[in-house]
């Protein structure tokens, strides 16, 4: 049993939104011996923190044992399938009878280490890295997130992103929310030809200086917002582009827990007025 608690561990009430989506335990065997939750706390504590795996407190599980575990769940989809269940309950919860009818997409370029696959650079950011492209309902949640290098455009990488809006709740959605990034007429026909949404190109006045609030286009901004108050997700450290994508999966579970049932140990989830 655990001493000590952080104030990334999940609470009673979280974990009971979690545990019935963790693969059951496998028969035939000798029984488990590491508690799942002690798991998912040390993930989420490696995702707060930033802090490098072999720096793991010793109070959690091995941190061999908890690689295993976070990259079992990466790969056979369980991170998805409570991420995806949790974003109905809060959507229910917080807009219920209001289907989805838009949605927003932008990227985010983010420096690395050295060394890993995807990396390059984004000159209009002066940006050395990935790039992360997300996709977000009118509430800024998540529907599909995709990291390339920071060098492949916008409009390039948008074909493969919204396939990866395949069986997400789309059926009603009729706009898709754009800046001037997307204006790609090689990505419309491709819109034309393989969904049923219109792209939406929302710009910037004419003659505008400096940061605007664009209507609508500021929801995408918040959610990038809320990803990096994990400091994991500062700057992208990974070798690989599903280990950073899990982060992101991770972070917005996170934050749904603490909408749907407040610990007391952050502040409580509500929306600030936008400026």
């Amino acid at each position: 049993m655990r001493m000590h608690h952080y104030p990334s561990d999940l609470a009673d009430a979280q974990w009971a939104l979690i545990e019935p989506h963790l693969p059951k335990e496998p028969g035939g065997g000798r029984p488990r011996k590491t508690a799942m939750r002690d798991v998912l706390d040390a993930i989420f504590y490696i995702l707060r923190t930033g802090c490098q795996w072999r720096y793991l407190p010793i109070d959690f599980p091995p941190r061999s044992t908890v690689w295993r575990y976070f990259d079992q769940w990466r790969r056979d989809g369980t991170l998805d399938r409570i991420h995806d269940t949790l974003r109905r309950k809060v959507r229910t919860a917080e807009k219920p009878d209001h289907p989805r009818t838009s949605a927003s997409v932008d990227s985010q370029s983010i420096d690395t280490s050295s060394g890993g696959q995807q990396r390059g650079r984004d000159n209009a950011q002066n940006v050395n890295g990935r790039k992360r492209h997300i996709v977000v309902d009118s509430m800024g949640l998540l529907l599909a997130v995709l990291v390339t290098a920071a060098s492949v455009d916008d409009a390039a990488a948008a074909p493969t992103l919204f396939t990866r809006l395949e069986g997400q709740p789309m059926s009603q959605v009729v706009r898709m929310d754009a800046d001037s990034k997307y204006h790609n007429f090689t990505l419309y026909e491709w819109v034309d030809a393989n969904v049923d949404w219109e792209l939406s190109i929302v710009r910037r006045p004419e003659g505008a200086e400096g940061w605007v609030r664009l209507p609508i286009r500021w929801t995408v901004e918040r959610t990038f917002a809320w990803l990096v108050r994990c400091r994991r997700l500062i700057k992208d450290h990974q070798k690989s582009t599903l280990s950073p994508e899990s982060y992101i999966t991770l972070a917005m579970i996170q934050m749904m827990v603490h909408r749907l049932r407040p610990s007391g140990t952050e502040p409580e989830f509500h929306y600030r007025n936008v400026a």
